[in-house]
């Protein structure tokens, strides 16, 4: 909440929106990623759990670049960084999409570069890391603050959520039912929230 909090002074994102967008994503950071990247040249992974091969882990020309750079920024060792698996999509009979979102807020590389410099010069830190929940609860906020959400405009905020998980509007794109979930989880969490500043 706090971290949210600090998020919302800087973007006007109110923290309810935010947490519930981190509720969506990763229950709040506690599922951040089911695979390891393993071969760079195609994007293919494997299951955290199970060691089975996964395909389409990341996409090997938009994100993997980026990631790479990134793990070797922050230190990390890429054969144990956990990013997320592909869900399984398809569109008239070829596959669609790619897994390789990252830490709490789950962005993908490629999204998460256009808010590293941003980051740090909220947070004051040399390298902005989407494993740190800091850096993510605030990257979710100038995200969803980009992307229209207005607080006290549910509408705005609705379409937020549509866009921040499919980059259309819930009215264009197939993200309506994540956005509609997220306003659910909204009132809950403004609830908790009410509660703790009375």
């Amino acid at each position: 909440y706090d971290l949210a909090v600090l998020a919302s002074n800087g973007t006007g994102v109110r923290p309810a929106l935010v947490l519930a967008i981190l509720m969506q994503e990763s229950s709040l950071g506690i599922n951040v990623g089911a695979c390891y990247l393993k071969d760079q040249a195609t994007g293919g992974g494997v299951s955290i759990k199970s060691g089975e091969l996964r395909p389409r882990t990341m996409s090997p020309t938009r994100d993997v670049p980026v990631f790479t750079s990134l793990i070797s920024r922050l230190g990390r060792n890429i054969d144990k960084t956990p990013v997320s698996c592909w869900i399984a999509m398809y569109s008239k009979g070829s596959p669609t999409g790619w897994g390789g979102a990252m830490g709490p807020s789950q962005f993908i590389p490629s999204t998460w570069q256009i808010f590293e410099n941003r980051i740090e010069g909220i947070t004051g830190s040399s390298q902005a890391d989407p494993w740190n929940p800091r850096d993510a609860i605030i990257a979710t906020a100038l995200y969803l603050s980009d992307l229209g959400a207005v607080t006290g405009n549910e509408a705005s905020e609705r379409n937020a959520a549509c866009k921040y998980y499919s980059g259309r509007s819930c009215a264009t794109g197939p993200g309506a039912s994540y956005g509609n979930s997220v306003m659910k989880k909204i009132v809950g969490v403004q609830a908790d929230i009410d509660k703790l500043q009375r």
